[in-house]
């Protein structure tokens, strides 16, 4: 009797491991049920998690394509400042980001499509920017020949390599 109560706490625990997270840049949709608001997403975390690089579409009035990192620290709300964005060593890409707390963020289309280009084959993908005055500078994998990227421009409308035209006001 014990040994069957054994190989059922045994069969029950194996059950509930929890299935092993996506590899690194794998495209991911999901719809917030409240809201019907739907995204697509593909990310990587730095070696000792404690930060991640996303590439995100949101499916909102006008779809949005945003690269965002997110650390565990976080990051100050604060003024749009410079971060540079450095693909398997070579020159780094400056641009203006948003900071608007928590996370910081670009959603520029222009750049977008010079970084998702630079990034997508990236072996390793160095972002470093300042929090305040403290220096932060994040190496997070890069998707080599993953399709996450695409798939989430895919998502939004936006065709690789090419900067999304501005949508047309609505007719009134």
């Amino acid at each position: 009797m014990i040994s069957i109560l054994f190989a059922l706490l045994q069969s029950t625990t194996a059950a509930a491991t929890p299935a092993a997270p996506p590899p690194p840049w794998t495209a991911m949709s999901r719809t917030d049920a409240a809201s019907g608001i739907s995204s697509t997403s593909a990310f990587a975390f730095t070696s000792d998690h404690s930060a991640r690089l996303v590439v995100r579409c949101d499916r909102v009035a006008e779809p949005v394509v945003s690269i965002q990192m997110r650390t565990k620290a976080g990051f100050a709300a604060g003024d749009d400042h410079i971060v540079s964005v450095s693909v398997d060593g070579g020159t780094p890409i400056d641009s203006t980001w948003e900071f608007p707390g928590t996370a910081t963020m670009n959603r520029e289309p222009s750049t977008i499509t010079q970084l998702t280009v630079a990034m997508n084959s990236a072996k390793s993908i160095t972002v470093t920017t300042t929090d305040g005055t403290a220096s932060v500078s994040q190496i997070f994998p890069g998707p080599g020949a993953s399709a996450g990227i695409k798939d989430v421009l895919s998502a939004c409308g936006y065709e690789f390599g090419v900067v999304p035209q501005p949508a047309k006001p609505a007719a009134k």
